[in-house]
């Protein structure tokens, strides 16, 4: 291999290896320092949902959501119900645009 070749490869390695600061870091730069807290903190109605949360409810404890995953684990999972909201692809009969057999 020519030594122009090497250096050609080289030289973007070293040109990355001079970049030890992240520029993010520099002076002058924003950092963010709390804009988390501070945008939750805008965005709620009640102060105290920031230590009770939920929205609407005091009296949720998950009651409903252990029950279903301990019907899981016991293996007595309840069938899903069968809702349908398009009769397209159904099994009750055709629809108003099919035709008619013959």
């Amino acid at each position: 291999m020519r030594p122009w070749k090497v250096m050609a490869l080289l030289l973007p390695v070293l040109a990355l290896g001079a970049c030890d600061t992240d520029p993010m870091e520099r002076p002058g730069t924003w950092q963010a320092s709390g804009v988390n807290d501070r945008n939750l903190r805008a965005m709620l109605v009640d102060p105290g949902q920031l230590e009770r949360g939920g929205v609407g409810t005091s009296t949720a404890n998950g009651g409903m959501g252990a029950a279903a995953v301990n019907r899981l684990l016991n293996g007595k999972v309840r069938p899903l119900l069968e809702v349908r909201t398009s009769k397209v692809g159904g099994s009750e009969g055709a629809g108003a645009g099919a035709a008619a057999a013959p």
